[in-house]
């Protein structure tokens, strides 16, 4: 891998640096993650860490995107199986400690930076929408749910309420009870019943 430089990179540099991120976030959430601190940890210098991630925001979003890869794609054959098994892998992941100590204060630095609130989407939230939005061309594929269906209208339903509790505190948890939920209210909003 090249950068933009045109100097080799080291994967393992690349590594240490977001296991670096991981761990600083875990432990003291987003304020705690400062590009100095990182730099330490990683046993790196701070334009090591910038040449590879400008800013806090594009660091935390890079680790998001390589802890947690994308929602898994299960086509059980049915469409209500197929958006339970989403927003259970979704329970986990919102209540991971990355996510719940990290993500106020990303979306914060994300709503000042465009550019960075684009690579989010792209990184991370976006293939996550992917999985919703394939499970309902799946289904209207088999028959199961008439043609015409909005399937970011269903994403929004299954992870806007997710997200929402991620951010704000004082709010239900996100628990079993919320991905049934989710779920129904996708599914009668495509005229089925779970």
């Amino acid at each position: 891998m090249v950068n933009i430089a045109g100097r080799p990179r080291q994967e393992s540099l690349d590594r240490a640096i977001l296991d670096a991120a991981v761990r600083l976030l875990v432990e003291h959430g987003y304020g705690g993650v400062r590009i100095d601190a990182v730099a330490t940890a990683a046993g790196t210098t701070r334009a090591a860490v910038y040449r590879r991630h400008g800013s806090v925001a594009a660091l935390v979003t890079a680790a998001y995107a390589r802890e947690f890869g994308v929602d898994p794609g299960v086509d059980t054959g049915s469409l209500a199986a197929d958006l339970r098994a989403i927003q259970e892998h979704r329970l986990a992941l919102f209540n991971h400690p990355l996510i719940t100590r990290g993500l106020p204060g990303l979306i914060d630095d994300l709503s000042r930076q465009s550019e960075l609130a684009d690579a989010f989407w792209s990184d991370f939230l976006g293939p996550r929408r992917a999985a919703a939005t394939e499970a309902v061309r799946r289904a209207v594929a088999r028959g199961e749910i008439e043609p015409g269906v909005d399937k970011e209208w269903i994403s929004d339903l299954l992870t806007g309420p997710l997200l929402m509790r991620a951010v704000l505190p004082g709010l239900e948890p996100i628990d079993d009870a919320l991905v049934r939920r989710t779920v129904a209210a996708a599914l009668r909003e495509v005229g089925l019943r779970d």
